[in-house]
């Protein structure tokens, strides 16, 4: 996204109403709809998903097979031959072709229908994972790399520097500077972690428990919600363990045994399988570390991130835990006394105690008598549809862009949808995204923004476009009602759509660099400033509708739900924080017993432990998807939010659709990404060093007491 195309003239001269009038997505396809093409302009791949599983791993092997001939001729350059366009460009250049196949490769395993299919994508991409490894150790590469170190570097570009600092220093935390002998010990152990990585995510993806209740049991919930839960043989109503249905009814089921029977069974997800597989990748990335002379694996981990060690972690960590301490005993006593007058009221005895099926239900009730919201009504105010267009409306209007619904393309399911991105001043096209915004069986359970393309620069010197997909799992629409979002829920959506901006306004020449390819305490970063549009007067009535008469959310309901933004708020930050310490604890020790730990933790900052036999860390993806004591780096991310942060007294087009305001966001969030460190492009867009006393104002935590 060039900055001759961020004038104020173009932003100005573009009515908001303009911005939003996107076609939307729609739940599902008619017979006259049905799909020809197979891909468009720029997307070099069918991301239909029709083929064998056997075709898929042979694509795989094809790969490897293609990426090792290249490597082999990097690696036998000798003399005058090893050049930074024969070492560097030719690196860049199986990068990009590598990344371009493997991303295809492996996203079925999140996304198909076919089970034989998502199989084949997993075992893809251990072959994958496991050649990675080979070629990232290769000795004879980085000799090459080693004798371009000691070159004049200055006819390079500042991100070619880069990625030639960057490839070395990998290299070097794998072990090359060592002996022979513990270069094999890191390769095996880092293939064997790989291995548990991808069972371990698998078995979150494929479970399909489902739990039989009957409507006396489900009281308080809405009628609609259990008329359209599928009916068992037994009579009862059949309740998966996705979000849809479990969120719903941990904040409003009346009967405690009905929450607590969804919240054992919740946190008890794929205990069985990935609890030794996650104690066994502790271990083992404890060993590497020592290996690699390193204390610990999170210290091995946080040297290349913004926090450089994970002594500064644990201090952020433990400073703000004990900031928010004191509020949250505020708000436990509030939510001690609900608890206490429900049990008086449907004459039940009073344990004096807030038990882990408790929090939500009563939270629940602290928005509706504290802060007058139900989020249930609400929830009457956010059809999809109407949430979309005003999401893609708002991200229009802030970045320049026009979004377009491509028709006609054939997916992987009839309700993924494909968006192409036009920068509006100079009518480049600049990449797709796709949105699959329901659940289904063996789809990724939870929200996410996955890269298909990477946006970069090919040998050519032309533009690869950048493609991504926004995987939700909103509930699906009824017969008499469009899918209804939550309030909680339309923020999730903001937040992994600005994931999706992040890889479609990064202007990186090289994949190494692309969109959100940045540390990963500073990764959520901009998605978590771009979430405070959902708590903006003016913008949340344009992204909202009510579903029977399209009036938008009244305004003293909207101020209501602003308000409420400080609910319970000392409560989910001090859970954010229990979970990036149990992280970090996990990863500073030699082994760990997954279940002690986690109780240990969440006992001693809230105060109530985790139902017994349950471990909660056998379904936490983020510990073996990449947030390895790095979980920490969504506390980082909202330290960010200040800035971001909507103040009511002064306009919503007068504060962000200002040429000042977009281009130094782009500028120190997104576009540059390629040649500075996550720590500097936030200190540059903050204007100041991150504080914790930043993110407790931005929290309210200053002020923020509950009423009685």
């Amino acid at each position: 996204l060039p900055a001759p195309s961020l004038s104020v003239s173009s932003y100005v001269r573009r009515s908001f109403c303009s911005a939003i009038s996107v076609t939307l997505p729609s739940a599902k396809r008619t017979a006259t709809m049905e799909p020809n093409k197979t891909t468009a302009p720029g997307i070099l791949r069918a991301w239909d998903y029709d083929l064998e599983p056997k075709e898929l791993l042979a694509r795989a092997t094809r790969l490897i097979e293609d990426c090792r001939a290249l490597c082999d001729k990097i690696g036998a350059l000798e003399g005058d031959q090893i050049t930074f366009d024969n070492v560097l460009g030719e690196l860049a250049e199986v990068e990009r072709l590598s990344t371009n196949e493997k991303l295809y490769l492996e996203l079925a395993m999140y996304v198909s229908t076919n089970k034989e299919l998502r199989d084949a994508s997993s075992e893809a991409s251990r072959m994958l994972d496991e050649f990675e490894v080979e070629c990232g150790m290769r000795p004879d590469i980085f000799e090459k790399l080693q004798a371009l170190e000691k070159m004049d570097t200055s006819s390079l570009s500042a991100e070619m520097k880069r990625f030639l600092e960057k490839l070395i220093r990998l290299r070097k935390r794998d072990g090359l500077h060592l002996s022979p002998e513990v270069q094999k010990q890191v390769k095996d152990l880092k293939n064997e972690i790989n291995e548990l990585s991808l069972k371990f995510s698998k078995a979150i993806n494929e479970e399909n428990a489902v739990l039989e209740f009957t409507e006396e049991e489900l009281k308080g919930l809405p009628e609609e919600f259990v008329k359209n839960l599928d009916m068992a043989e037994s009579g009862k109503r059949r309740v998966t363990l996705k979000y849809p249905h479990v969120i719903p009814i941990m904040k409003m089921a009346v009967n405690a045994e009905t929450r607590r029977r969804v919240n054992f069974a919740f946190d008890n997800r794929c205990v069985e399988e990935n609890t030794p597989l996650l104690e066994k990748a502790i271990c083992l990335k404890h060993k590497k570390a020592k290996l690699l002379d390193y204390e610990t694996h999170a210290d091995f981990i946080t040297e290349i991130l913004m926090a450089r060690n994970s002594g500064n972690v644990r201090r952020f960590l433990t400073e703000l835990a004990e900031k928010l301490q004191p509020l949250w005993q505020k708000e436990k006593q509030l939510l001690l006394q609900y608890k206490k007058e429900e049990c008086e009221s449907q004459g039940i005895p009073f344990d004096g105690k807030l038990n882990a099926w408790d929090l939500s239900y009563y939270k629940n009730l602290v928005e509706e008598r504290v802060y007058k919201v139900d989020q249930e009504k609400l929830r009457a105010f956010f059809p999809l549809d109407v949430v979309t267009k005003g999401l893609l409306g708002t991200y229009e209007t802030l970045l320049g862009l026009k979004f377009d619904k491509v028709e006609d393309v054939k997916l992987w399911h009839p309700e993924a949808e494909l968006f192409k991105v036009t920068d509006v001043a100079s009518q480049e096209l600049l990449g797709y995204f796709l949105m699959d915004l329901f659940p289904r069986e063996g789809k990724y359970s939870h929200f996410c923004n996955i890269p298909m393309q990477p946006g970069c620069r090919t040998a050519d010197g032309s533009r690869q476009l950048a493609v991504v997909s926004v995987l939700c799992n909103f509930p699906k629409p009824t017969a008499d009602k469009p899918s209804l979002l939550t309030h909680n829920e339309v923020t999730t959506f903001f937040h992994e759509f600005g994931h999706t901006m992040h890889h479609i306004c990064s202007r990186a020449n090289l994949v190494e660099f692309e969109g959100t390819r940045v540390e990963r305490d500073f990764v959520e970063c901009p998605s978590q400033m771009l979430e405070n549009w959902c708590w903006d007067l003016e913008a949340l009535r344009l992204m909202s509708g009510h579903y029977s008469t399209g009036e938008p959310i009244p305004e003293d309901l909207a101020k209501k739900l602003m308000a409420s933004r400080l609910a319970n708020v000392a409560q989910f930050n001090l859970r954010q924080v229990s979970l990036a310490l149990f992280d970090l604890e996990l990863h500073s020790r030699p082994e760990a017993d997954t279940r002690k730990v986690f109780r240990e933790i969440q006992e001693s900052l809230l105060g109530y432990p985790p139902q017994e036999g349950t471990n909660f860390a056998a379904s936490f993806g983020h510990l073996m998807g990449g947030y390895d004591a790095r979980y920490y780096g969504y506390m980082v991310g909202a330290r960010s939010q200040q800035r971001g942060l909507p103040y009511l007294s002064v306009s919503w087009w007068q504060k962000y659709i200002s040429y000042d305001y977009v281009w130094c966001f782009l500028k120190s969030c997104l576009l540059f990404s390629r040649l500075k460190d996550g720590e500097v492009m936030l200190r540059n867009f903050l204007g100041r060093e991150p504080s914790t006393e930043a993110f407790l104002i931005s929290k309210g935590l200053s002020t923020a007491v509950p009423a009685s």
